[in-house]
């Protein structure tokens, strides 16, 4: 496990948060439920059967992500651009656009569109 490995934060699986409100409905503590039950901290213990309990429903809270900066009307200008010439590059499309937007992100959007595209300038 390398270092970054600690920072990246996974929703705990459905099947143990299974396993945690089966436990806590048989009355079982949070420190048997830990024994049993390897990578949760007593917080995320409390957490989902609190979660359980108001909602009824035990599956991780969606990640909300970060809105697009792009809006349907620049979508529609890649597109069209990009129809009309097929080989240009994300940092071509940028500037051409005047998109507000990093090269890297751009990149993204473009997968989520289902485009394909090149990454640099042929040499």
């Amino acid at each position: 496990m390398g270092v970054n490995d600690y920072f990246i934060m996974r929703p705990i699986s459905n099947e143990k948060r299974q396993m945690i409100i089966e436990a806590k409905k048989r009355g079982e503590p949070e420190k048997t439920i830990l024994t049993k039950i390897k990578g949760i901290s007593r917080s995320s213990i409390t957490k989902i059967y609190k979660q359980y309990q108001k909602t009824g429903n035990h599956k991780p809270k969606p990640y909300p992500g970060s809105k697009s900066k792009l809006t349907p009307k620049q979508d529609q200008q890649i597109k069209e651009q990009i129809k009309q010439t097929p080989d240009i590059t994300i940092n071509e499309l940028i500037d051409k656009l005047n998109l507000n937007i990093t090269q890297s992100g751009l990149s993204k959007h473009l997968k989520q569109m289902g485009l394909t595209f090149k990454k640099r300038c042929s040499m």
